[in-house]
């Protein structure tokens, strides 16, 4: 096995060993509730504006919605976030040492906007602030620079809005990003497959964040050096 290959492997372990499997099948359940609900209102509402143009948004914020309505518990909570500059609000999932996010995607597309929370989020990953000055001399991240957990996406994946059906996402990808997220991804592994780690983790022990985290620099340097991506 590749020194990427067991990267992956530990970071679905970690991914699993923080976020309990019952709290994942919620966010999956959540998400798959919010596509239908959101679906069902632009067809009420829009018979004649074409659903591309307010359903991205509608779906985006619906899944945001469902989210942020889970019941926390004492390793798991769903905060109401503002983007800066302000106008947006997402939905920030912690579980233990681990940090989600969500964005819905089309299925054409590689990754989601580049949009800045999402930038400084990746930026804790790796903890290379000096070679991304910019995003912390410019605003602080939400969690401060200093705060030792993996963010995580959380991507449903949609049909392209001219076509297709969009009550229910085509598949849910769980990705860890490189900390420039236009760079790549360390991680990328539908929900489906991340689920049967759950079935492993019991015989191996825990995985600790700074050693996984070093990992992760290096694979970024490695991948810098060699001048591609994931």
């Amino acid at each position: 096995m590749s020194q990427k290959e067991t990267n992956r492997d530990e970071l679905c372990r970690f991914i699993c060993q923080q976020l309990p499997r019952h709290h994942l099948i919620q966010l999956l359940e959540g998400i798959e509730v919010a596509f239908k609900n959101s679906d069902n209102h632009l067809k009420d509402t829009f018979k004649h504006v074409p659903l591309a143009g307010p359903g991205p948004q509608l779906h985006h914020y619906t899944v945001q919605e469902a989210l942020l309505g889970l019941q926390s518990d004492e390793s798991f909570e769903v905060s109401n976030y503002s983007t800066r500059p302000a106008g947006g609000h997402y939905a920030l999932i912690r579980a233990g040492s681990l940090l989600m996010t969500t964005s819905v995607v089309t299925k054409d597309k590689a990754q989601p906007n580049s949009a800045k929370y999402r930038r400084e989020f990746s930026a804790i990953n790796e903890r290379l602030e000096a070679q991304h000055l910019d995003l912390f001399q410019s605003a602080t991240p939400p969690l401060g620079p200093n705060d030792d957990s993996l963010h995580a996406l959380l991507l449903p994946y949609t049909a392209k809005w001219t076509e297709g059906d969009h009550s229910s996402p085509l598949g849910v990808v769980v990705a860890v990003p490189f900390s420039d997220p236009n760079a790549g991804f360390h991680l990328r592994i539908s929900s489906d497959e991340l689920l049967q780690y759950y079935d492993e983790i019991d015989g191996f022990g825990d995985i600790a964040y700074p050693k996984l985290r070093a990992s992760m620099r290096r694979d970024e340097e490695r991948d810098q050096n060699e001048g591609g991506s994931e």
